[in-house]
């Protein structure tokens, strides 16, 4: 495949991030429920799957392992740059050197038992954001994750990490072939997407997998009415749903819309989160059934709230494996890259912490860990618009109670470019897929990755 040209504009990032870019192998999209019943969700399956199904098989998967693990995939679009969000300081003279006066200032500051530097806005959120996560031994570091021979196209670079393949052919998710290996037939939600479409990361052949916009727009409504006007109607269809058998097709008609109107209401109430308050500390009511917001997650931020709600489901009893969630911001930083990365860090140091303690509140530390990703990296030399342009050698992380803490990857030398100027790819991200199925999903990577044996393990998990 030919390399683009890798130092001009994005086209394609917005072409990218505009487009729903499912292949059209696999699963084909339902909206399941239809208009005004369950807005907020989607179904994307092989085959019809009737309602009574559908709660039934998450249900079940729940009750037969009520403690699997749960990986969740955050994608930062853009390509986020290692060196402003996570710097080697041995390496400062070199780093200021290239990136000039859009370098960020030289601190002593660094995580414990590295030389690393974080940007200051990871301190950014509940409890002093992602710093004080690394500091607590809750992210493991993946610095230098790439592939060999990158291509500098956000369209491709992101279509490779989705799949799991570096070819231009159509395939299915490799988190979606998990499933396909792994999961059951009638659980949509063994493989969640928090926001309206579902991840190309999800997309499978055969198991059924759903997206949920909103869990609030999750239960039975009626288009244009409101409360207290929706629960007269709820009210309503449960009484015509009980009436007495009578004459007239019309009248039976009725009570049998009213009866189907009534299920999905009963079968999507445990989706609205917008129950009792969560309880005082110190009182004995389970974590696990929390249902008001964490506070600490950033108002106004919608990352934020795809992570409040997302944390919210993973406490029902859906029998949910795998979870997807896309950031908002741009980190495609051409230009003002010092100051576009304080807004834009703030806000996924923000979120995610409040990610984490959210999902430790509910008691789902020790079964959720959340892997962090972005389609490559950025040049060590800044252009002239005080930004940088698109390289390799990346940056991603493992968040959780059980992440392998500390730098889990080589850094990349500054004094050792690759031919093009960029960083060297130190970790191919196939080997970090290969590692997170085996070592937290526990089960084997063949047939998941392809060559996975090629590529070397690493320990991400404790």
């Amino acid at each position: 495949m030919p390399r683009p040209k890798p130092h001009s504009a994005c086209e394609d990032f917005h072409r990218t991030a505009a487009t729903a870019r499912h292949p059209s192998v696999g699963v084909t999209r339902r909206h399941f429920l239809g208009w005004g019943m369950g807005a907020g969700l989607a179904l994307y399956t092989a085959r019809a799957l009737p309602l009574e199904h559908w709660m039934d098989g998450a249900q079940e998967a729940a009750a037969q392992n009520p403690q699997a693990r749960i990986l969740v995939s955050v994608f930062l679009p853009g390509g986020l740059d290692l060196l402003d969000s996570c710097l080697d300081t041995s390496q400062y003279g070199v780093y200021a050197g290239v990136r000039g006066s859009a370098a960020r200032p030289e601190t002593s500051d660094v995580l414990a038992g590295t030389s690393i530097s974080t940007h200051p806005s990871l301190a950014a959120g509940q409890d002093g954001g992602l710093r004080a996560l690394f500091d607590a031994g809750r992210i493991g570091l993946l610095p230098g994750i790439d592939y060999s021979n990158p291509d500098l196209s956000h369209f491709h670079s992101r279509r490779f990490w989705e799949t799991g393949t570096i070819t231009a052919a159509e395939t299915t998710g490799w988190l979606g072939r998990w499933l396909d290996t792994n999961a059951t037939p009638d659980n949509p939600f063994q493989g969640l997407s928090a926001g309206s479409r579902l991840s190309p990361t999800l997309l499978t052949s055969r198991s059924p997998v759903c997206s949920v916009e909103s869990t609030r727009r999750s239960k039975l409504g009626i288009p244009g009415v409101s409360e207290p006007g929706l629960d007269r109607a709820m009210r309503a269809y449960g009484d015509l749903a009980a009436a007495r058998r009578t004459d007239g097709t019309g009248r039976a008609a009725a009570r049998a819309s009213a009866r189907y109107a009534q299920t999905v209401a009963d079968r999507l109430e445990p989706l609205d989160d917008s129950g009792p308050p969560a309880p005082t500390p110190g009182d004995p009511t389970d974590v696990a059934s929390v249902q008001a917001p964490i506070s600490g997650y950033p108002p106004g931020s919608p990352f934020g709230e795809r992570l409040r709600q997302l944390g919210f489901l993973l406490a029902q009893p859906l029998g949910t494996r795998i979870a997807t969630v896309d950031c908002n911001a741009d980190f495609d930083t051409h230009s003002d890259q010092p100051e576009r990365l304080t807004r834009a860090l703030s806000d996924v140091s923000g979120s995610l912490a409040a990610f984490q303690a959210d999902l430790e509140a509910r008691g789902l530390g020790e079964r959720v860990l959340t892997f962090v990703w972005t389609e490559f990296g950025r040049r060590p030399k800044a252009n002239r618009s005080a930004g940088t342009d698109h390289g390799a050698g990346g940056i991603g992380w493992v968040m959780g109670v059980r992440a392998a803490p500390g730098l889990r990857t080589e850094y990349p030398s500054l004094s050792d470019l690759d031919g093009h100027g960029n960083l060297r790819v130190t970790v191919d991200f196939r080997a970090i897929y290969a590692s997170l199925i085996e070592q937290w999903l526990g089960t084997s990577a063949e047939g998941i990755i392809p060559d996975s044996r090629s590529f070397a393990r690493i320990r991400l998990v404790t």
